[in-house]
């Protein structure tokens, strides 16, 4: 009873006040919980997620319509001796032309599919199941369909190409010589729209790769601003970029920035920015050096748990994962079909007693420019 003190509950027990008491009495044929006619275990219709659902990779990436499957880009700028001064009454100088090259993306098609039976939609509801399967299955499947598509963004592109897969922005940092170097590898797998300049260490195509070349060093505000640094100088934004890592690189990265912190720059710091908004995705709050580590040198960070796992490298891989510097001016999703839902319910066209779901997206990851994009690897736990 509401309100009733355990030593009023225990004396209403005793005596017979709660009723409950009789459920313990002895009598002819007791009755235990080994009989099944009368206990089943019931499991009721609510179904309690463990999992991580957090998917903001894909979000973070703005969208544009698939509208061409190519593009051109710069290579270089005209020679010099085009662009040289000239005598009096003399001569221009070489005429030239700047340097262009042909790239080609072809959509991927992502699919999560599945499937019900009709025995079984019709036994959730009048049995101990699921309630509400049909739409638990649906939420379910969109949850499972935007984590794998992150999954495919942030993995690490050792022992082969991304395949029907949307491509990793892991490949988009990486260079040929980082390539070249890991065991096991080819100088092939970076070329990911297989237009033969990356795979060849063309300069233009290079992201920029701080590695240690299978040693795992820790973690360093230098390695970080070498990085930024190479962003800037090839014509980067501030406002464009963005630091994505896992939660252990975070962690890291939040001990070693505040101990160096003083009390004063620490409360300082701790009140002041608020989280920056990219693609309805929000990065964590506060300012640089602070301890949530919402930023580095003016630029958001962005933590997902799809960063977790170490890049493999010459020395058989790194006990934390990298941390990526994305310029997204030149970083996109290119959306051939945005997320769609499909249903076959129809038993008649499927010919089977059974419904058939699924969510499509079709696209593809876009770089237009690979320079501006960092790579940190090669790290470990300090």
């Amino acid at each position: 009873m509401a309100g009733m003190s355990f030593e009023d509950y225990v004396n209403a027990y005793y005596k017979g006040g709660l009723d409950i008491s009789a459920r313990y009495g002895i009598k002819k044929d007791d009755l235990t919980t080994g009989d099944g006619a009368y206990f089943n275990t019931m499991y009721g219709a609510s179904v309690f997620n463990q999992l991580n659902t957090k998917s903001d990779v894909f979000k973070l990436l703005r969208k544009e319509g698939w509208t061409q499957s190519g593009w051109r880009v710069l290579t270089a700028r005209t020679v010099t001796g085009s662009n040289t001064g000239v005598a009096e009454g003399g001569a221009f100088g070489t005429s030239d032309v700047p340097d262009l090259a042909e790239v080609t993306a072809t959509i991927k098609e992502i699919v999560s599919p599945y499937t019900v039976s009709t025995r079984a939609a019709i036994l959730a509801e009048a049995d101990d199941g699921v309630k509400g399967l049909a739409t638990f299955l649906r939420a379910q499947a969109a949850e499972a369909h935007a984590f794998y598509i992150d999954a495919m963004l942030t993995t690490d592109y050792a022992g082969g190409a991304a395949g029907n897969n949307f491509e990793t922005l892991t490949r988009v940092c990486a260079n040929h010589a980082q390539v070249a170097a890991r065991s096991g590898t080819v100088a092939a797998e970076v070329d990911i729209y297989d237009m033969g300049a990356r795979g060849d260490g063309a300069t233009w195509a290079d992201g920029f790769v701080d590695g240690a070349g299978g040693t795992n060093r820790v973690l360093s505000l230098d390695i970080l601003d070498a990085t930024i640094q190479n962003a800037i100088e090839n014509g980067a934004s501030y406002d464009n970029l963005i630091l994505l890592m896992g939660h252990t690189q975070l962690t890291e990265l939040k001990q070693l920035i505040t101990a160096g912190s003083s009390n004063a720059t620490w409360r300082m710091a701790l009140e002041s920015q608020a989280p920056k908004g990219t693609n309805g995705v929000s990065s964590e709050p506060g300012m640089n050096l602070d301890g949530r580590m919402g930023y580095y040198d003016s630029i958001p960070i962005y933590a997902t748990q799809h960063l977790a796992t170490a890049m493999t490298d010459q020395s058989g891989g790194t006990s934390m994962g990298p941390i990526m510097l994305l310029d997204l001016e030149h970083l996109y999703m290119k959306i051939a079909a945005p997320t769609t839902f499909l249903a076959q319910e129809d038993l008649a066209n499927v010919q089977a007693l059974k419904r058939n779901y699924a969510f499509m997206t079709a696209g593809e990851l876009i770089a237009t420019k690979f320079n501006t994009q960092g790579l940190i690897t090669d790290l470990k736990v300090a």
